[in-house]
Order: C-alpha cells, then structure tokens, then sequence
C-alpha cells in the first residue's frame, strides 16, 4: 500500500473585528504656562493597540472635545500632544477627550480616552511696596510715651502674578530671618499691621530702624522685596508751620477737561523755627478719587486726571504742611480725621476747587419716541403731549430750545406718508408742550409723524431728535379703566400698568387723560381715578375698535386678575358709557320726596286760584236796580250840550273824561240797604263839604256848607245814615235841597240836579267879553 503526502499551507485572512484598546483609560500631566511653544514641547503620548493586522491595524488619534480653544494638537500617527499656542496667563485644568480609530483612521472600529492637562503659573513678578512707597521711609509719632498695641501703619504691597503666585505675606527681618515680631514691634503677616509691641519711651529711646519684608507664594521659586522703615518719637511741641489766615482757605477755579498734569495753583505756608525753614505738603482728605497731586516741596497743585464737571464740579482739599520731609499717613489715621478739628488747624490749607463747566455734552430726550392722541374735537392750543430733553451741561449752556421740522401727515388706512404738513398744524412750547395749532376735525383717523428737534442756545449749538406719533381720535374709541387710587398714585405706576396692559391686548396703549372719578350719583371720588387711553392695532397703525380691545381684556382676565388686585383696578369699560351703580342715598331719596310734595302743592294751588277766578258773587237784585238807573241818569247828565261850563270846546273831553270816571265809582260806595226813593230825600247832615272841584257856587250863601261834591258822594254813607224817622224833619231837610239846586235849574232846562250829579269841576273856563251868562255865574 503505497501513500504520499502533500504540505498544505492554509491563510487565515484577517478581518477588521477588534477595535483598538487604550492602554489607559485616563491620562493626566501637568506643566508649567511658559511651556515651549516653538519648538513644541512635548506634553504626553497616548497609546492604542488593535489586534488586527495591517491596514485594519493601523490606528490614528484625534482629539474630539475639550479643545475649543486650540490650546492643543495631536500628532494623529503618533499620539503625542503639544502646546499649540503660548500658555502664559491660562493656567487652569483642561479636559480633552482623545479617539483611536482603526483603518488608519477611516474604520468603524474605534475607543476612547481622557486627557488631563493641569496648566500651572509661573512665579513671574516680585512684590511691589505701596506702603510705605519711598525705600527709605520715616514715621514720625508725636508724644513722649507710645502705647502698647499702637498702629504704627499698615503696610501694603502689590504683585502682578495671580493665584498663588501673588499672594503676599509680610514680615520683619532680623539677621537675614523672616520674623513677625521684634522686642519692639510685631507685624500681621496677612494684613500687615505694623504695632508696637510694648510701651516706648521718647526719654529712653526715640529711633528705631526695622526691615519690612514682602514676600509671594510663588513657584517654584517664591520672591520677596525689602523697605526699610524708621520710626521716630518727636516733641509735642515742636514748632509747626502754619497758613497764614488770610489765604485760608484757598479758591481755585479750573475748566473741564483741561487734561492731565495742569497747574491750577499754589498753597504756602511758613515754618517759626529758625533752624529749620523747608515745609513739605502731604494731601490728607478730598482727593479719594485721586484726581490732584501736590508737589511735596512747592506746594503747587496739579491734576492728575482730566476733570468731568457733571462727575464732580467741586472739591475740598485739606493739605498738611510739615517739616518733615518723608511724612507717611495711614489709611486708618486719614480716618480718624475730624473735619471740624481739621477746619481750625491752621497747619491744614482748605483748598476749594471748582469745576468750571463747559458746552461739551448735547441735549438728550428722555425718550427715544413718543406716542400721543388728540381728540378730533380738541380746541386750538389743546395740550397733546409733553417732551423733555435735558442737557448735562449747567447754566446758558443748559439752555434748550425746541422746535417741530416735520409734521408728517399719514391718512386713514395709508402706510406712506402724504408729506410734511406746512404750516405744521402743531406747535411746541419753550417747555417741550406740544400743542395744536388748528382744529383737528378735518384729520380725524389720520395720523401724525413729528419730528422734534431740541437745540442748543449756545454754540456749538449741539442738538438731538425724537419722534413723536400723534393719533387723531374721537372720543368713542377710548378706553376707562376704573382704579380705586388717587391719580398721583396711578401717574407714579402708569408705565407698569401700560405695560401689562399692553402684553395682555398685543395692542400699543397710549395713556390719553387721567382724572378724578365721578360715579354714578354724580360725586367726585378724590381716591379714584380714571384712565382713559386708546389702543393701536401695532401693524396697521390704526386705532383699534373698543369693543375689540374688550374682547380681549375679558379674555385674558385670569392673567390680568392679580394686576387687577396690585394696581386696584375696578373695571375696565367704554368710555362713553356712563357706569350705573347700584346704589341707594337716603339724602337723594328725601330730596325726591320733598320735590313731589312741593310739586303736588303748587298744583292744588293753581286749581283753587283758577275755581276762585270764576266764581260769581251774588248781588241782590234791589242793589243791582239802583246802580242801574244811577249810571243811566249819570250819562244822560253826560250826554247834553247844555252845561255852561263847556264854552271851550277843546276842555269838553277833559270835563266829560274827569266827571265820567269819578261818578262810576260812587255807587260802589252806597249802601245796599237803601232803595233809591230813599236816596232821593237824603241830605248831609252837619257834614263838612270839600268843594275843591266846586266851581259854580250857589247864589243864597245860607246854602252854601250843604252843596254837594264829589267829596260828599264819597261819604254817602255817613249821608245815608242820618236818622229819617221824623217826618217834619224829612220835609224841611227836602225843602232846602230843592232851594240848594236852585240855580241848576235855571241852567239846565228848569231841571233840578240830582243829588249825585257833580256840581264843579277842576277845570275853568276862561271868560270871554261879552259873555253874560258866564259873568253872571262867575
């Protein structure tokens, strides 16, 4: 049996199923910010490996977050990271996350890792003494005993590292030893309080010279700086110089922005001793903001800055003159100054600097853009709105002058504008009041564009613009909103009020009046107040309808409700339309009562005057017989020609119009008790008769106290009542008055008179020559 054999060779071929495996989950390093960047310093090497063989072996690295700032790159064959940029001034932790991806780089096999690079500071700059600032420094304490525990200064130095690397720890040093304390003096290493240690006499000793030591945390190598200090315990007494009384307190006056290191004037003072004449000034109070600086030696004054007046416009220096050429005064005895102590020192100089303003700031509006409403029924010079622009500058080149340079107009519906309406139908005022300058009817609905300039009277004449929208509306597109507060209280909040308004409607609300409300009754309430504005739809620029507005009021009620409660805000309602409140008035309703009964009176009153106009009083018919045939023999007696007395024609009418209206009233006067047959037989007795109209008079003058006149008709009653009982007597007393008329008979056609016919007259007729009746009856 024969076999043969044959070698096979089998090639697994590989396939990209494993991903590359770090060979550690977190990397972390630490170097210093003045790390190299040119060439790059290496920083550290991240590894993966990857079971696969070749191409899906071979893996690439990349940095996918944590380096935002390109601090950092990655060497993406080999896995070595370096600085990118210069590190100084970002020291800090930085987190990067790093991916390994197969297939050089393109595969879908990949792992990640965390990088930690902790960037350190470098220990760049030694402190800086601010206190004391000369290297060789001198205290100066007055007195013979120095306390324990007195605050000698407080020292105080700066570093421009930051982090530990600027933090600073003072010291003393004795023998090339950092201590804080000596025998004499001990020191805060974190404050840097210098204090004495225990009780210093002047008798025993009165210099001490110490070393102050400043000195960081820095790394790795920490610095520090040295100050030499002397401390002296003086007289009390000691003759100081003074400022003459006369210059103090100086007044300087310097302009605004004159710019830094300008001299603005010069303080003196004169030393008593005679050994020792050098004075030195020492700035104490007034100059916190380091705005001057006082030449030590002269005492000429300088800025140290360029002066704003509107920041500061005036200053009080209180400079120290002294003998001593390097005085230090802490920041705890600067506090400890009185300003009243300091005010009687006469080695203290008052300096009073004032800043002298300058036109250098334009007028500025307090808004951007104004929006207002003007009823289309508003009268001539009806305020519209007020602006107000204010300049930062003070006096005339404060003052400002405002003017409108367009008035734009916009109709109804239109988004262009027509033009600039001249002359403007608007006007403004010295004090920003926009008024109107013609009646506003004829834009009802439209809409206004002002500009508004505000200007300076001063040159550089600088200037500044606003706008200022105006709506024309009528009076049934405004909105009240009832509010249970004064209006000084809604004025203050009316900006918050507009503006929840405002976001609850998506409207513009423009405030148009505020007033005192008038409820229901016709009352004045001072505590409430109403508001009225109209809302404009922002698109169409166009005033929104006001049942629209409180559609959607009433819609977001429950956002407005607890605004409604913070603002007291009762209703919100048309304003046209007049709230009836439901409200009773005892007042009012007694008033009502009392007007009704007062009506019903004055009714009933006219009815019974009226019943009493037409009632008829009842005569009796022998009364009425009597004054009948009296009025008919009156105007018979009338109507003849025959009187003498009527010679004149033209004083017939008066005769006739005098005798017709004294006869009518006499039987008015007659008593109704009497018949006319016995009328006919009465005669006075024992009357006085007024004859004043009487001008015929009776021939037999035994006659002549019983003739009758109008006088004796108006006392018929006393006549009438004469006792007629005896018949003898009513024959005699006939008979005289048939002898009485004698004479009229023979006037009248042989007619006797009736006893109530007038017997004169007050006129008389002049006599004509020739007339013999007339003579004979004269």
């Amino acid at each position: 049996q024969k076999s043969a054999t044959a070698a096979i060779h089998i090639n697994v071929l590989d396939v990209n199923d494993n991903a590359p495996i770090f060979t550690q989950t977190q990397y972390t390093t630490t170097l210093a910010e003045n790390a190299a960047v040119s060439p790059p310093a290496a920083l550290l090497q991240v590894k993966a490996l990857d079971a696969d063989e070749g191409i899906f072996g071979d893996v690439r690295y990349f940095i996918t977050d944590g380096n935002e700032q390109g601090l950092f790159r990655l060497d993406a064959q080999t896995g070595i990271i370096y600085p990118a940029q210069s590190l100084s001034g970002k020291k800090g932790v930085y987190a990067l996350e790093v991916v390994a991806r197969d297939t050089q780089g393109s595969g879908t096999m990949e792992s990640r890792t965390r990088v930690l690079i902790t960037v350190m500071g470098v220990n760049h700059y030694r402190p800086v003494f601010v206190i004391p600032a000369l290297s060789n420094a001198t205290i100066e304490i007055p007195g013979d005993i120095v306390q324990q525990d007195y605050l000698l200064i407080t020292v105080k130095a700066t570093d421009n590292d930051t982090d530990e690397n600027g933090v600073l720890s003072y010291h003393l040093q004795v023998n090339n030893e950092n201590v804080q304390e000596t025998d004499e003096f001990r020191i805060d290493a974190a404050t840097g309080e210098l204090r004495t240690k225990r009780e210093l006499n002047r008798k025993e000793r009165a210099n001490y010279d110490i070393i102050l030591v400043a000195r960081d945390a820095g790394n790795p190598t920490p610095f520090e700086t040295l100050r030499f200090l002397s401390i002296s315990i003086v007289d009390a007494n000691e003759n100081r110089p003074e400022f003459p009384d006369a210059a103090n307190p100086y007044k300087i006056s310097i302009k605004e922005n004159s710019g830094r290191d300008v001299k603005i004037g010069r303080i003196q003072a004169t030393a008593r001793s005679k050994h020792n004449r050098d004075v030195y000034y020492y700035l104490l109070l007034g100059n916190e903001d380091n705005a001057f600086v006082v030449d030590k030696a002269t005492g000429d004054i300088y800025t140290n800055k360029s002066l704003d007046r509107e920041d500061t416009d005036f200053y009080t220096l209180y400079i120290l003159a002294s003998i001593k050429s390097d005085l230090h005064i802490s920041e705890e005895e600067r506090a400890s100054f009185s300003i009243k102590s300091l005010e009687r020192d006469n080695t203290v100089a008052k300096v009073w600097i004032t800043v002298l303003d300058e036109n250098d700031n334009a007028p500025i509006f307090e808004k951007e853009v104004y929006y207002a409403g003007v009823n289309a029924k508003a009268a001539v010079n009806s305020v519209i709105t007020v602006v107000n622009a204010t300049d930062a500058d003070e006096g005339k080149n404060a003052k400002i002058e405002y003017m409108i340079v367009a008035s734009n107009l916009y109709k109804f519906g239109a988004t262009k504008a027509t033009g600039s309406i001249v002359p403007s139908p608007f006007s403004i005022s010295a004090d920003g009041r926009i008024t109107t300058a013609a009646f506003m009817a004829e834009y009802n609905q439209d809409r206004f564009e002002l500009e508004v300039i505000a200007k300076e009277l001063e040159q550089p004449q600088q200037s500044t613009r606003t706008k200022v929208y105006v709506w024309v509306f009528d009076s049934t597109q405004l909105v009240r909103v009832i509010l249970s507060r004064p209006p000084e209280e809604v004025h203050q909040e009316q900006e918050e009020i507009i503006a929840e308004l405002r976001n609850a409607t998506q409207h513009r609300i423009i405030v148009d009046e505020i007033r005192y409300h008038v409820d229901a009754m016709g009352r004045i309430r001072m505590d409430w107040c109403d508001l009225f504005f109209h809302a404009v739809e922002p698109h169409t620029q166009q005033i929104a309808a006001v049942d629209e507005i409180l559609k959607v009021i009433d819609a977001n009620y429950d956002y407005l409700r607890d605004y409604y409660a913070g603002f007291a805000i009762e209703n919100v309602v048309p304003a046209y339309i007049t709230i009836v409140q439901d409200e009773f008035d005892l007042a009012v309703a007694g008033l009502v009562a009392l007007v009704i009964v007062l009506f019903v009176g004055v009714i009933s009153f006219v009815v019974l005057c009226c019943c009493l106009k037409h009632w008829n009083l009842s005569v009796p018919v022998e009364n009425r017989r009597k004054e009948a045939l009296i009025k008919k023999q009156i105007i018979e007696d009338l109507n003849t020609t025959e009187n003498p007395l009527w010679i004149e024609q033209k004083l017939k009418l008066y005769e006739e119009q005098e005798l017709t209206m004294q006869v009518f009233s006499e039987p008015d006067h007659i008593s109704n008790s009497d018949s006319p047959a016995q009328l006919e037989h009465h005669v006075p007795h024992h009357s006085v008769v007024d004859n004043t109209y009487a001008t015929i008079q009776p021939r037999n003058g035994n006659h002549s106290n019983h003739g009758l006149n109008s006088t004796s008709v108006h006392n018929a009653d006393n006549v009438l009542g004469v006792n007629m009982s005896n018949s003898n007597a009513l024959g005699r007393v006939h008979d005289a008055h048939i002898n009485e008329f004698a004479d009229y008979a023979t006037l009248r056609n042989n007619r006797a008179p009736s006893m109530y016919e007038f017997t004169g007259s007050t006129f008389q007729a002049p006599i004509r020559e020739g007339d013999d009746a007339v003579a004979e009856l004269i």
